[in-house]
């Protein structure tokens, strides 16, 4: 309990400090050079400690109260839907048209939503919650809006997250460069299952780069190498013909962009693209393209040197 309390003062200290949250952006010379502030990744880390531990006290909680029957798990897993039910109905019904003002749900119940979610067919359900919600002027923090792409991705819905993210008038959400990352990755977890050159797999790998499209949109770093990187190697797992090209053209539109960086990439980027590239290169030498692979290598030693 005692380090559950203390992660809650580190949120409660790094909340306060809104420009730890926040994507900078500075310009030099009439171009926009987008600077990722790395702090969205250590509140991201901090969350899931403080979520971990919070789940611990409640196993703990759970097994005194229910004991270590054999039917514990499907009782919570019961237990979990209908919580999900009843929260979704309550916000549904209370933030109608008709709805008057004193008889809306308290702000915390749409992040008390996000995490009951479990299944896709929940997940679905999301978006006609959030509209009414914004319909009714209620709020949306960064938090919760988080959550919300979090909970869809888990569950394996990215189409759910991208389409809560595509109508940014409709649906009111304010991502962060990481909530972008997440929302891409699932989408390459999605063509994997898939599988190669399928047409599932060419839908989800459409919607990985139709989140690359979104991310200028709400302002963000475009010049992510993450997300590059992960279009990259979604491409490739699609296979063909098609997913070589694809992967080509993404690697060439970054190093473009990668050529105007004014702030160095970060270990963990650079190990990031550095593999992503070498699985090009190694599509380029199947393909026997000994220019492409090259050109490639050449940039792969130099962020080597940042490693």
């Amino acid at each position: 309990m005692a380090t559950y309390i203390r992660t809650l003062a580190r949120m409660a200290t790094r909340v306060s400090n809104p420009s730890s949250m926040l994507i900078t952006r500075q310009v030099f010379k009439g171009k926009k050079h987008a600077i990722v502030d790395e702090d969205d990744e250590e509140l991201e880390a901090e969350l899931q400690e403080l979520e971990r531990e919070k789940r611990e006290l409640e196993a703990l909680e759970g097994k005194e109260a229910l004991g270590a029957d054999d039917g514990s798990s499907e009782a919570a897993a019961a237990e979990a839907a209908s919580q999900f039910q009843r929260l979704y109905d309550n916000i549904v019904e209370h933030t109608s048209t008709a709805t008057p003002h004193h008889e809306l749900p308290s702000h915390t119940t749409l992040y008390h939503l996000t995490q009951a979610v479990s299944t896709k067919e929940q997940v679905e359900l999301l978006p006609t919650a959030v509209k009414q919600w914004r319909q009714k002027a209620l709020p949306i923090t960064f938090l919760v809006g988080d959550k919300l792409i979090h909970a869809a991705c888990k569950a394996g819905a990215p189409d759910v997250a991208l389409e809560l993210l595509g109508d940014r008038e409709t649906y009111g959400l304010s991502p962060g460069q990481s909530t972008m990352r997440r929302v891409v990755r699932s989408f390459v977890k999605e063509v994997a299952a898939a599988g190669s050159e399928s047409e599932e797999a060419l839908e989800k790998l459409d919607g990985a780069f139709k989140a690359l499209a979104l991310i200028p949109y709400y302002n963000l770093a475009a010049d992510d190498a993450a997300v590059y990187a992960n279009l990259v190697r979604g491409s490739l797992l699609y296979g063909g013909e098609e997913g070589i090209r694809r992967a080509s053209v993404t690697m060439d539109e970054y190093l473009l962009i990668d050529g105007e960086r004014e702030k160095p990439l970060s270990r963990r980027r650079a190990a990031e693209i550095i593999a992503a590239a070498e699985q090009l290169i190694k599509a380029y030498g199947d393909k026997d393209d000994t220019n492409k692979v090259q050109e490639l290598q050449k940039y792969v030693e130099a962020w080597k040197k940042s490693l």
